[in-house]
């Protein structure tokens, strides 16, 4: 009997060192895994529940304002290019050089994530003479043959309309210069929904003098992507960039010109461009804002908003006289944030203190905190999923380990007394021997 209890003891005293050494441990980590991604998940639901409080209104301001200095300087490097522009000699090659010389980065997706391509600044540059023909124009991909010369006296002779930059230019005294306005072919919603983006271009000019006087005019065709990028990708309550923004998340930014017309937003079919027969596409009205908004067939100025909101023109009113800042009101029952702040560019024919136009940021505050409750949900399903998870790994491997450990028990108790037996039989015949 003493034997047996002497043997249960023995093999409970292996048993229990492998469970102290092991099972014990691997309980203790399980439980602290599962409490692990338990704190993680609470930190990551804090972090996502969200309100635009005071604090983050004012960020928002500041990356408005700094925003708006960074596309001045833009403009501000467009002067320095259209005086080298006329002072080039013209031919077809410096002409070329000039061009592809001149990119920026416009932001693409990819199976990496977001990159970003060089595109050239500058779609073509042009010389036209004193009468106003162009004698030499060169885009991308090299000098354009003598038939696609257009005579720019008449401005009714525009690719895009009705194109005044030569007469503009031509009145112009040396060192002067004219940006004209944003002009391309309007998208409507549907084709933007199908993928279609605006593509549009800006006209700087300046004139040109040799020792007989005016000599002509050189023009540059600007790509308004290069424009457009400074907001395509920026929600306001987010820090880093995005491919593209989804209105309907209403948390984006736009760009306004000084006549109160988009010409930057998520939604490009707000900007104002030419329909299939070289019209203007008309603008958005209380009379037909339903039928144009619905359609995407119209341009979006914010002065003639007023009918939607006070608020829309009296933000292009604060604006246009120098004011940097925010508001919140409601439009259509959606509670609306909104930063501004004035493009401070003023070179020929910006006047102070419009300037170029406008930067705004809005938040629909509303859709900003159900998204982010939303997004605590996602968080809190996945840590309870990641919970189980742990847990059941966990209890499987302490089973396994559990039986191992017995295994093991098992065979060092049998080495145990075998070792011992054959002590024992040692022993007996060492007494034999003696006798």
């Amino acid at each position: 009997m003493d034997e047996d209890v002497k043997t249960r003891f023995s093999f409970a005293g292996i048993a229990i060192s492998f469970f102290i050494l092991i099972v014990l441990p691997l309980t203790i980590t399980g439980i602290l895994i599962s409490r692990g991604v338990v704190k993680v998940g609470e930190e990551a639901t804090q972090a996502n529940l969200r309100i635009l409080d005071d604090k983050q209104k004012q960020s928002i301001e500041v990356r408005t304002k700094d925003l708006a200095e960074a596309i001045s300087q833009f403009l501000t490097e467009r002067e320095k290019d259209i005086r080298i522009a006329s002072i080039l000699p013209r031919d077809g090659k410096t002409y070329l050089d000039f061009l592809n010389s001149n990119s920026r980065g416009v932001i693409k997706t990819s199976d990496v994530g977001i990159v970003k391509v060089p595109v050239p600044i500058y779609r073509e540059i042009a010389f036209l003479n004193k009468t106003g023909m162009e004698v030499l124009k060169v885009t991308t991909d090299g000098p354009c043959s003598p038939e696609d010369l257009r005579d720019m006296s008449n401005p009714e002779n525009g690719e895009f309309g009705v194109e005044d930059y030569f007469l503009k230019a031509r009145g112009l005294v040396p060192g002067e210069f004219y940006m004209g306005p944003i002009v391309g072919r309007h998208i409507n919603k549907a084709e933007f929904d199908a993928g279609t983006r605006f593509d549009g271009i800006m006209r700087i000019s300046t004139p040109v003098f040799d020792s007989s006087g005016f000599a002509g005019v050189v023009a540059l065709t600007l790509n308004v992507v290069h424009l457009m990028e400074f907001t395509d990708h920026i929600m306001p309550t987010e820090m880093g960039l995005t491919s593209e923004v989804n209105i309907d998340e209403g948390n984006y930014s736009f760009m306004v010109d000084r006549d109160g017309f988009v010409i930057s937003h998520p939604c490009d079919y707000f900007i104002r461009g030419l329909d299939k027969e070289m019209r203007p596409v008309p603008t958005m009205v209380e009379k037909n804002y339903k039928e144009l908004i619905a359609s995407g067939k119209g341009a979006m100025n914010v002065t003639y908003l007023g009918f939607l909101d006070e608020n829309l023109p009296k933000v292009h009113q604060l604006v246009s006289a120098g004011e940097i800042g925010s508001l919140t009101y409601t439009l259509r029952g959606a509670r609306m944030f909104i930063a501004y702040a004035p493009i401070p560019y003023y070179g020929n024919g910006f006047n102070r203190p419009a300037g170029f136009g406008w930067i705004g940021m809005a938040v629909d505050i509303d859709k900003y905190h159900y998204l982010s409750q939303e997004k605590v949900k996602e968080i809190q399903q996945k840590v309870a999923r990641w919970q189980k998870s742990s847990i059941t790994v966990v209890i499987v491997s302490l089973i396994l380990v559990f039986l191992i450990a017995l295994i093991l028990a098992r065979g060092i108790y049998r080495s145990i007394n075998k070792a011992q037996e054959y002590k024992d039989v040692s022993s007996v015949e060492e007494e034999d021997k003696d006798d």
